[in-house]
């Protein structure tokens, strides 16, 4: 089952995100998005996961191997998703962001129940809330920042 959602969850977040990008092209931002959230995820989750223990991915002896495909495909997938759709507005942002973070709770939830993730000194609650909070933030504060760097995008 562990392995099931694990992959099953890989290939329908990279299914949406295809489907998204052909709605909305990706661009300079979003490639910058994703490469910080792998150099984000792979730093937190094996300092946390594996050096820290306080969880692990389907068991322990290969944990590592599915933080690393996490790391470098799930979750700059997942953020690159969330910015294609970054509303400009901060009410609006605000109440996105509370969206997602929400919907990552559940998939936290439906890890946890099918076993992909095993918590072993890890506390949902505040340490979940807490890094989808710091996560969000990083991720909507370098969006805003590349997107008022209009020279980035377009150096003519």
């Amino acid at each position: 089952m562990q392995l099931v959602f694990f992959y099953v969850s890989i290939i329908a977040v990279l299914l949406v995100l295809a489907i998204c990008s052909f709605f909305k092209p990706l661009d300079f931002r979003s490639y910058v998005i994703a490469v910080t959230s792998i150099a984000y995820s792979l730093v937190y989750e094996v300092i946390l996961g594996e050096y820290y223990g306080l969880y692990y991915y389907i068991n322990e002896k290969d944990s590592i191997i599915y933080i690393v495909l996490a790391g470098i495909i799930l979750y700059p997938a997942l953020n690159i998703i969330y910015v294609l759709f970054l509303p400009k507005e901060m009410k609006k942002t605000l109440i996105y962001t509370v969206f997602w973070m929400v919907a990552m709770v559940i998939f936290e939830y439906f890890s946890l129940v099918s076993k992909t993730i095993v918590f072993t000194g890890w506390k949902p609650i505040p340490w979940s809330i807490i890094t989808y909070i710091a996560t969000y933030l990083w991720v909507y504060t370098l969006y805003r920042y590349m997107s008022n760097r209009k020279y980035m995008l377009n150096p003519s």
